[in-house]
């Protein structure tokens, strides 16, 4: 039986997910018992992160495009749940010359968070209409029009988003159960459309599109449903955002989230597996570079304020990832199948060191036409 469901993809994938998954629910309940406010806002930023970077993975993962303009699907899904989430009195002073709709609802925070994935799926499905037709650095620009372009229609929208300003008095909705749950899901999905039939064609397109065609695979559909999901992961990121820093404003979702975003999936790799190693190290290295550009001191060395020393660094880390690991960590592999591939090419080793003891033991030739003669 166990052999059998061995043979199914969806049994491997849940199975690498069930790994993951456990992990990251064991260390945020550690967390949560025993860890300071501090440890705690980390393993949040941590989780809000893995939601987004998983969201960029499965389209930038499967298809080896990469995206600059997944954070914009963040943003919509930040002012999609917070504008109806948010009480009608905050509405009514911030935003009165919103539509009705929006200023009389006052949603928990499901529906809430709902309506933002509605938006963002509704704007990633028109866009990507054409987006997924391009390839290469076409492809890249248009992903960075469609960030700039989202940011500048936040930004002067003042009748519904108070535009460059902070929209506050939004509910405090997200906790660590909340975003220990959106990645518990988005973690599943995002594996199980990587090792899916269609994650499989997808990937293919991605090694050799010309080659895919003509095998084919519908790259245009793949892609645009790896689009679409991946706009709808980013969206619940946003989500979780904007319920716990509880005040958004466009220029939180614009180039420095981009980037540090970005980052965590070039570091990691393109695989589920990289997506989650990236966002936790990013995070961890990110909390303290920002610390350290207070100034800090170790022993005899000391350092005065240095701003823009988290991006300096994290640009850095980018030129050595790709000088020296341009597949990131783990590249295209996730964890359970490097371990099972070890496992397999130790067992080998173990079969050809057996097969050369056989025949260290057993005479040559030479000896046996000793014997002969």
């Amino acid at each position: 039986m166990i052999t059998n469901l061995m043979g199914k993809w969806w049994f491997r994938a849940l199975g690498g997910w069930g790994v993951f998954a456990i992990a990251i629910a064991l260390v945020i309940t550690i967390v949560a018992a025993f860890g300071s406010a501090t440890d705690v806002r980390i393993a949040m930023t941590f989780l809000i992160n893995l939601v987004l970077v998983l969201g960029l993975q499965t389209y930038i993962g499967n298809t080896g495009i990469i995206s600059f303009g997944h954070v914009s699907f963040m943003a919509l899904g930040a002012y999609g749940s917070a504008l109806f989430s948010a009480s009608p009195e905050v509405k009514a002073q911030a935003i009165p010359n919103a539509p009705s709709l929006v200023l009389s609802a006052s949603l928990s925070f499901l529906p809430a968070t709902f309506i933002g994935v509605l938006v963002a799926v509704a704007v990633a499905l028109v866009i990507g209409i054409a987006i997924v037709r391009l390839t290469g650095a076409a492809a890249s620009v248009a992903t960075l029009g469609l960030l700039v372009v989202v940011f500048t229609i936040l930004s002067n929208s003042e009748w519904l988003t108070r535009g460059s300003k902070a929209f506050s008095g939004i509910p405090p909705f997200t906790t660590l159960g909340w975003a220990l749950f959106a990645v518990v899901l988005c973690l599943a999905a995002a594996r199980l459309l990587r090792d899916s039939n269609l994650g499989l064609c997808v990937r293919s397109s991605s090694e050799d599109e010309l080659a895919a065609r003509a095998s084919g695979v519908n790259v245009i559909g793949g892609r645009l449903v790896m689009w679409v999901a991946s706009a709808a992961m980013a969206a619940v990121a946003g989500s979780l955002y904007a319920h716990y820093v509880l005040a958004i404003l466009p220029k939180a979702f614009y180039f420095d989230l981009t980037f540090l975003s970005v980052t965590m999936l070039i570091v990691g790799g393109r695989s589920v597996s990289g997506a989650v190693t990236g966002a936790a190290s990013i995070t961890v290295m990110a909390e303290f570079l920002r610390r350290a550009e207070y100034g800090f001191s170790f022993g005899s060395f000391s350092l005065s304020e240095a701003p823009g020393l988290t991006t300096i660094i994290l640009g850095l880390l980018i030129v050595l990832a790709l000088a020296l690991r341009p597949k990131g960590l783990f590249g295209r592999w996730e964890f359970d199948e490097l371990v099972l591939r070890y496992a397999g090419l130790r067992s080998k080793d173990s079969r050809v060191e057996q097969s050369e003891d056989r025949d260290a033991k057993s005479p040559s030739l030479k000896d046996l036409e000793s014997v002969k003669h």
